[in-house]
């Protein structure tokens, strides 16, 4: 039996009961109840039993089964049991949080929805990627991402990239006309298209044949486990802290054992002590913390339009030194309009009108024309040079301006968008304004007969008509086209002003050639070949002057992220000059200093080349090439590069960034797969809330670990005192473990919920490779601990010389260290200044956990049930009012020390 690239296409339609006009409303519904929707079976991640895995093989839980199996031994049943709750706690924290966390990622996957256009019932339409069958036409353009297998139909300069696939990193050519008899294998099928691969030039139209797990790569899919662990950077340095601080304790519980064993101490109780320091040790919350922290910070991304792929993206967004911006789209509004054309002759013609209503008045040499001004095909005019621009302009545009789906409210006024380019779609308009449109087009009987698409690298694009004239097209960048069609010096010099005048004014500027054949020309071979040999013979018709207008709120957003010590760099294929002035309306800093690609191709291996391009603030008239060599060179002088991208050659650079930021609107999806991170509004600002949100939530943790290893450290340094003065130990290994897990847990995760601080975007950057263990961040850590920790051996002191019961002494210690800990959250909460001000009612989240903490350790106290399995006591107003004074002087204390520190470090 034949497969579908040995058959006829004629076969194919008939086999799939399509047509050259798609299907129809009807046979799309019937195919999507058959065929289901256009989507591979994916792995949902791990499975509940690998998390669960995940979270046992860990160091924590290694140690707390061994503190049990030990208490165990030396007949400690209660505490064995509590450290096995302990370990429970640990375990069961980390799966549940995991499983939530996986659950919010693959959400946050499935709003990362792909499109593609298709033809039914006659129409071209843009649908979801997933509601695609088997029988729909597909159009295929450079950038797209195919999602699914197809037959072509008819090609242009039509190349796709398989490497997903077949692991050919060239671009395979592709030609409809290929016939086949043999059997080949997937790289060799040039007449089909494949799920999963991208085109990655020119233009095409495709019949489908397979959706979903009925695609070459559906089936592949199938024999994939797709579930693997991995860690993010924070998680590594967690962990690298935790074994910091359990290190510590063991050095502790070894020096106690030693002394003990030469002191001739009793053994159990020295053992006692040292299981009593390695509980101490333990983070027992540890596993959780980042995956809770950053998988919160993806929800709030995606609040804000930024929709974050990774956790380990949401901290490295917080460390961004540089932004480099597309301009169109992200930081202008990208809705094109044709507002000046320039004409042999010194005809100059002004436009009115804005975005894409087909509304405008012209004025021709300063003349303003009657409001019913039209141009027409069939008869010459004094406007003729006018006409053939805009003639070719619309012929050389496949954008369609079409009535909106969504009508203003305004029921007298009718919505316009525009299908398809941005750039051609200003030329679209201009010419409907002019009343050229497409059915004008159809009725004067052009017909394209080949096409030459647009291509990122040569900078134009290249289309055949015949019709009326036998003609052929050129629209591109100014400064190409002159260099090809314009050879004498006086022309030369003539556009050359034009075209600096219309930059001078922040316009873009595109161009339009063309070249009439008589009859006994004619074009053939490649369409490219036969403007490159017959360059002589073209004449430049005109020049556009497009003006994209900045968009509202971006010059408040660069002015922020340049307070927050960020650069912003604007990199655009546009004219320096338009650059440089848009820039500077925006406000980015030395506007002035621009690069164009040209240069950075002369300058890219000198020695001073990376110094340049951080020293540049606008690049013009890049390639793909140049956007990775800027981000490069950025890296090489230690930046943390945000690089934002739309077009399938732009996937080296958003790979090539520490964040990839793709445009969830106008972005390739190709673009979309390399990249980080995606603006589904495709605004500069929501990168800015990004990276604000990053440093909050890395700042957040920073005050979590800080609160949570100081906590830690009172409890071993309060223990080895202690030891060391030969008294009786102060707290109990199940009060340790009732702090960790009951007392400190709640106000610790709750520090993940605090608001932003003032200041945060008025510092520069967090160095990306200090990472989260500084020598200030143990300092404090060491310090706050020491100084807590000598208030509860304090503490236990006058109430082992006060009280005849030890069991008392320890209560107050235990209850000491509970409320020292949680004041110890003021002074963690904010970097600058102490942490009871108005915005502590901002975080309701952490009061209701300051009060529970608070309510768990009065009912340990007094309630006689938990008196039994504690065994503490009720404390006398006495002890409560030393405690007081105590736990006010550590604070105080506790709050200059990190002052001094701050002043010390910085």
């Amino acid at each position: 039996m034949k497969k579908v690239y040995q058959k006829s296409l004629e076969e194919v339609y008939q086999n799939l009961g399509s047509s050259e006009q798609g299907l129809d409303d009807r046979a799309v519904k019937e195919r999507q109840e058959k065929y289901g929707l256009n989507e591979l079976v994916e792995s949902e991640g791990l499975t509940p039993w690998q998390i669960l895995w995940h979270n046992i093989n860990n160091i924590i839980v290694y140690l707390l089964t061994a503190v049990s199996i030990i208490s165990l031994f030396m007949n400690e049943y209660v505490e064995a049991m509590a450290v096995f709750v302990a370990l429970l706690i640990a375990v069961l924290t980390g799966f549940f949080v995991e499983m939530k966390a996986q659950a919010s990622v693959n959400a946050l996957q499935n709003m990362i929805f792909t499109t593609m256009k298709v033809r039914r019932n006659g129409d071209l339409k843009e649908i979801m990627s997933s509601e695609i069958v088997p029988g729909d036409i597909i159009v295929l353009e450079e950038g797209d991402a195919i999602a699914a297998d197809a037959r072509l139909i008819s090609a242009t300069n039509f190349a796709v990239i398989e490497a997903a696939l077949t692991g050919e990193s060239e671009a395979v050519e592709k030609s409809p006309t290929d016939d086949f008899d043999q059997d080949l294998a997937i790289g060799d099928r040039t007449n089909m298209v494949f799920s999963g691969t991208a085109v990655a030039r020119g233009n095409a139209l495709a019949l489908v044949t397979g959706t979903g797990m009925e695609t070459e790569v559906g089936q592949i899919s199938a024999l994939i486990d797709n579930g693997q662990v991995s860690s993010s950077p924070l998680d590594i340095e967690l962990k690298k802290l935790g074994r910091i601080l359990i290190f510590v304790a063991f050095l502790a519980a070894l020096i106690v054992v030693l002394v003990g064993f030469m002191t001739g101490q009793d053994l159990i109780h020295v053992a006692h002590i040292a299981i009593i320091l390695a509980v101490a040790a333990i983070p027992e919350a540890l596993p959780a913390v980042s995956t809770i922290t950053l998988s919160r910070g993806m929800k709030i991304m995606s609040d804000h339009k930024a929709l974050v792929k990774s956790l380990s993206a949401v901290e490295t967004l917080g460390s961004t030194t540089v932004i480099a911006s597309d301009k169109t789209g992200t930081l202008t509004e990208n809705q094109m309009t044709a507002e000046m054309v320039y004409l042999p002759e010194d005809q100059v013609v002004a436009i009115s009108g804005t975005g894409y209503q087909p509304e405008g008045d012209f004025t021709i040499d300063g003349e303003k024309q009657d409001s019913d001004f039209q141009l027409t095909l069939d008869q010459p005019s004094e406007h003729d040079a006018l006409t053939r621009f805009v003639l070719n302009g619309l012929l050389a545009s496949n954008a369609q301006l079409r009535q909106a789906d969504e009508q203003s409210e305004d029921n007298d006024k009718v919505e316009y968008e525009i299908i398809g380019d941005p750039t051609e779609g200003a030329l679209v308009v201009l010419a409907a304004k002019a009343g050229l449109t497409r059915p004008v087009i159809d009725q004067s009987q052009w017909e394209k007969v080949a096409e030459v698409p647009f291509s990122s690298e040569k900078k134009y694009m290249v289309v055949h008509y015949e019709g009326p004239q036998n003609r052929v097209i050129v629209k591109g960048a100014p400064d190409v086209l002159m260099r090809m069609f314009v050879s004498d010096k006086q022309e030369e010099n003539y556009w050359s002003d034009q075209n600096e005048e219309i930059a001078g004014k922040g316009m873009r500027v595109l161009a339009v050639a063309s070249l009439d054949l008589d009859a006994s020309q004619s074009v053939q071979g490649d369409l490219d070949d036969f403007v490159s040999s017959h360059k002589e013979n073209f004449v430049l018709d005109g020049l556009v002057g497009i003006v994209d207008p900045p968009r509202q709120d971006v010059k408040e957003a660069v002015r922020l992220t340049q307070g927050a010590g960020i650069q912003v760099k604007m990199i655009t294929g546009d004219h320096p000059k338009t650059a440089s002035i848009i820039a500077q309306q925006i406000g980015i800093e030395n506007a002035e200093n621009t690069m164009t690609g040209l240069e950075i191709d002369k300058a890219v291996n000198q020695p001073d080349f990376a110094e340049k391009v951080q020293e540049t603030a606008v690049f013009a008239r890049v390639s793909p090439e140049n956007k990775l060599q800027i981000v490069q060179a950025l890296q090489g002088q230690d930046e943390v590069v945000a690089m934002t991208g739309d077009g399938v050659n732009d996937a080296p650079a958003l790979n090539g960034a520490e964040i990839g930021v793709a445009m969830g609107i106008r972005g390739t999806e190709v673009a979309k797969e390399s990249s980080d991170m995606i603006l589904t509004d495709d605004r500069f600002s929501t990168i800015v809330d990004a990276v604000e949100i990053g440093r909050i939530i890395f700042a957040n943790i920073k005050k979590y670990v800080a609160f949570l290893f100081s906590c830690n450290m009172v409890e071993i340094l309060t223990v080895l005192m202690t030891f060391v003065f030969i008294l009786p130990m102060p707290i109990q290994a199940l009060h340790i473990l009732f702090l960790n897990l009951v007392i400190d847990i709640g106000p610790a995760l709750a520090l993940a919920f605090e608001s932003s601080e003032e200041d945060i975007m008025n510092k520069p950057p967090r160095d990306a490779k200090g990472g989260l263990v500084s020598k200030k961040f143990l300092s404090q850590i060491i310090v706050n601990g020491a100084l807590i920790a000598i208030a509860s051996f304090i503490v236990f002191n006058i109430a082992y010389t006060n009280e005849a019961s030890l069991e008392y002494a320890q209560t107050a210690t235990f209850t000491f260290m509970a409320m020292a800990q949680l004041f110890h959250v003021f002074n963690i909460r904010k970097e600058k200044g102490f942490g009871i001000d108005k915005s502590l009612f901002q975080n309701k989240i952490l009061l209701l956990a300051l009060a529970i903490s608070f309510t768990f350790q009065l009912a340990v106290v007094y309630l006689p049930f938990w008196n039994n399995i504690l065994d503490t006591q009720p404390l006398t107003a006495f002890t409560w009012g030393y405690m007081t004074i105590a736990l006010l002087i550590t604070t105080a204390l506790v709050y200059v020390s990190n002052k001094l520190m701050r002043r010390y470090f910085n």
